[in-house]
């Protein structure tokens, strides 16, 4: 009988007690975090296995062998101690304000004393209470510190910059007890989404080991492809017995789904372990992670920077960009590599900088889906129906149909997001909306004579695109052929359709006006 696959727990000791399938990252976790440094901090997208990460640590460092039985640390030389361990998982504290944020750090705190049959204080404010269970604790033996989701009570008010302000603010008063306790310390170890700079929230913590993206830590969350082979090959085999497909086919579709994360200078990838899981188990490939909650602070910070993402493929950074996180100027490419909507698609060796990218299917799918439903305000049911139909009259090469149904699509959009000015809006919502209709396309493709706004090729043609805002679509179709842009696909035995598409934006609505020619190849 197989293993149950963890798709609904994060503890590891149920994990191990209960027949559930453990991916053993126990020579990972050794090498870190007991023959490594003391102090660290990790960043990692929602629903990537923080949680269990710290669970783990917290078994491990409470000195119960025996969950850990079949386990690579099982056998090694680790001595076993029984550390008292102080665990705070901020998801799970009420943090509706500062206020009450405080009055429930204090309850957890005080719950971990009794655990361990410790006196503190009772009346004192977080801060003291953390410092007494320290000193107090540490009697005892040398203290595990770990804090899960350290950033939620700043990320849920992120809408609310004076609220997340106090937040911050306690927050960084909060974490700074820990500086100054060095010599009453184990590990400690601090999980999130969002990495702040030290100087926002970590200013009393510089000695913190930031191991989010370094090369050491590129497999400690996540499977990789050689995980999987080894851990659910049983799982894989039944899936595809139920498709009908071999197993080849079968993982040929689950790497392009949830596979593609990438977080050092090495390429090294790993999958999105709640999706696999959730795919194996549901024998069904769809999408799961984005369906299981999108925070409400990067819904509004897309619709008010989407249009950034226009030329994503062409964008380098440095490394140190990616954890620059800050309340009042947040960096909407930066926000999504940290929340995994963007992922390192390359590194570049000689200039150190990264690029990133969608990391897989159903990332670059839900999330243009959201988008241009957020965007135009348009029902899921009428996005879909609007989606096949411009499928349809391209397939058709019906030009006007297309660009009707285009027009029904920006007349749902408030003009209030829409920037009068800013072609670059009309460019990034087209590709976004070609991306939903599966439809192969390229946007900003560079020639030895300028660059195509937008080509886009279905089975029987190659339709290039050159946009304009309120100026004319004759002036948008000579550029094209003044540019020649239709050359670098004259080898494709496809027809070839240019297309001048000129957006008129007036204050109650957008309209469209079009002209076409056809390439004689021949």
């Amino acid at each position: 009988m197989l293993k149950k696959l963890p798709i609904d727990v994060s503890s590891f000791e149920i994990m191990s007690k209960d027949n559930y399938l453990y991916i053993d990252k126990t020579q990972d976790i050794y090498n870190i975090f007991i023959a490594g440094s003391r102090f660290y901090f990790l960043s990692r997208p929602r629903r990537f296995g923080k949680s269990l990460l710290v669970s783990t640590l917290k078994e491990l460092f409470s000195g119960k062998k025996e969950l850990f039985k079949d386990l690579w640390i099982y056998n090694s030389d680790y001595d076993w101690q029984n550390y008292p361990v102080i665990h705070l998982d901020f998801s799970v504290i009420a943090h509706r304000s500062s206020d009450q944020l405080e009055k429930n750090l204090i309850k957890h705190i005080n719950n971990i004393a009794q655990h361990y049959n410790v006196n503190i204080s009772q009346d004192q404010n977080p801060e003291g209470a953390f410092y007494d269970l320290i000193q107090e604790l540490s009697k005892i033996n040398k203290v595990v510190i770990l804090i899960d989701e350290y950033d939620k009570p700043i990320l849920d008010h992120i809408n609310n910059i004076e609220e997340a302000e106090k937040q911050r603010e306690f927050l960084r008063s909060f974490y700074g007890i820990i500086k100054g306790q060095d010599v009453n310390l184990r590990t400690v170890l601090l999980t999130g989404v969002t990495r702040f700079a030290k100087t926002s929230i970590f200013s009393g913590l510089n000695n913190l080991n930031d191991i989010s993206l370094k090369p050491e830590a590129a497999q400690l969350l996540g499977y990789t492809q050689d995980e999987l082979l080894k851990y659910f090959t049983p799982y894989i085999e039944n899936f595809a017995k139920k498709l009908n497909i071999s197993n080849q086919d079968l993982l040929k579709e689950l790497k392009s789904w949830y596979n593609g994360y990438r977080f050092s200078k090495i390429d090294l990838k790993v999958y999105n372990p709640f999706s696999i899981l959730y795919s194996l188990n549901d024998q069904e490939i769809t999408n799961y992670w984005f369906t299981s909650g999108t925070p409400t602070f990067l819904i509004h910070l897309v619709s008010n920077q989407y249009y950034s993402l226009e030329t994503l493929d062409q964008v380098e950074l440095n490394l140190n960009n990616l954890d620059n996180f800050d309340i009042e100027d947040t960096e909407l490419v930066t926000l999504l590599f940290q929340t995994g909507y963007l992922t390192i698609s390359d590194y570049n060796q000689t200039i150190h900088k990264v690029k990133l990218n969608f990391p897989n299917y159903e990332v670059e799918y839900s999330f243009t889906n959201f988008l241009v439903k957020a965007l135009s305000k348009v029902s899921q049911n009428k996005l879909s129906l609007l989606s096949s139909q411009l499928i349809k009259a391209l397939e058709n090469n019906n030009i006007p149909e297309f660009c009707c149904k285009l027009e029904i699509l920006f007349s749902s959009i408030p003009y209030s997001i829409i920037s009068a000015e800013k072609e670059s809006y009309y460019h990034a919502l087209l590709q976004f909306l070609f991306s939903l209709l599966s439809l192969e396309s390229q946007s900003e493709i560079l020639t030895n004579n300028g660059r195509i706004d937008l080509a886009l090729e279905t089975k029987e043609y190659i339709y290039i695109f050159e946009f304009k805002l309120n100026k004319s679509a004759q002036i948008a179709l000579e550029q094209i052929k003044d540019k020649k842009y239709y050359h670098r696909f004259l080898d494709k035995n496809k027809k070839i359709v240019l297309v001048g598409l000129n957006f008129i934006n007036s204050k109650d609505k957008t309209e469209l006006n079009f002209i076409t020619e056809n390439i004689n190849k021949w």
